[in-house]
């Protein structure tokens, strides 16, 4: 827009670190049909320790009984995941449109991390044409199972834990022996900004050497802009209390961006025309789905 001051490129947008893509794995897709859903198969669970009954011992405490059966096997699960959209309407000049892909870019990196976590987070994805709310399957807030019509696991219930303290180190401690007992590799807590500090404070977390956030244990730590702090049912956390959740390793994929035009949204007075970049993504997780409810603050 012409005026009197100089036209000057404003700062850099820099996005935030550990979001929910950054700690995600990124499988290759073999084409575009990931987006219409995926379906894979995991197995969690352990395996069992065997004692052999010939074995001698000596000392005053005697053996315990031999086990004469092999149980605690690992169970194998069809698990599935749907896509969702992410977008942002944006204003464009109508000429020069060889920008037109920067500038979608740029009005989408703004938004992004936030729509993703916040989707990840709460399941809701808008409402279709018709008018009906979208769900994204699986999300973290969730407190009921839900398979599709071919028996295939679409959303898993979390489990809340039951820690015997409030103090932030406690419930961590809990979350995170419950996962290894779960999950057994590298697992992921969910962390909203709110009780980040809570644990900074602590130092329970600290930067890895791949620059993401980890737990003493090891654990990735996603720390999403979009992530609400609610609880499995869905419910808003009381005043000074967060959510978190814990769950196996996560693989994501996503699309490039896809720009369209609105029809007829041409402003001749200021020659913009007004457009929308979208990009969709897809996010599932292995096994455990486990919550925790943390009280917030810092040691006194």
């Amino acid at each position: 827009m012409a005026g009197i001051r100089d036209i000057v490129d404003g700062p850099a947008f820099v996005a935030l670190p550990n979001a929910l893509w950054d700690v995600a794995q990124h499988p290759v897709p073999g084409g575009p049909h990931w987006q219409q859903g995926v379906t894979w198969e995991e197995w969690c669970g352990g395996g069992g320790t065997l004692m052999d009954e010939c074995l001698a011992v000596t000392g005053t405490g005697g053996a315990p009984a031999p086990q004469t059966s092999m149980t605690g096997g690992v169970t194998q699960t069809n698990r599935g995941a749907t896509a969702f959209t992410v977008f942002a309407e944006f204003d464009c000049s109508a000429v020069g449109q060889d920008l037109e892909r920067n500038q979608a870019e740029e009005a989408l990196l703004r938004t992004e991390a936030w729509q993703v976590s916040r989707a990840f987070w709460t399941g809701q994805a808008g409402t279709t044409a018709g008018g009906a709310a979208t769900t994204v399957w699986p999300h973290l807030a969730a407190n009921a199972v839900l398979n599709d019509p071919q028996g295939i696991k679409l959303q898993t219930a979390a489990s809340p834990m039951v820690t015997g303290g409030d103090d932030t180190a406690v419930v961590l401690g809990a979350l995170e022996s419950q996962l290894a007992a779960c999950y057994g590799g590298v697992g992921v807590i969910h962390v909203p900004y709110a009780a980040l500090p809570s644990f900074a404070s602590r130092m329970l977390v600290k930067q890895g050497d791949d620059g993401l956030l980890r737990t003493t244990a090891g654990n990735v730590v996603v720390a999403g802009q979009g992530y609400t702090g609610s609880g499995p049912d869905g419910s808003a956390p009381a005043a000074g209390t967060s959510w978190i959740y814990a769950t196996g390793a996560l693989f994501a994929y996503r699309s490039d961006v896809f720009v369209r035009d609105f029809p007829g949204t041409l402003d001749r007075t200021k020659n913009t025309i007004r457009k929308i970049a979208s990009r969709t993504y897809l996010v599932g997780f292995e096994c455990c789905h486990l919550a925790a409810l943390l009280n917030l603050g810092v040691p006194t």
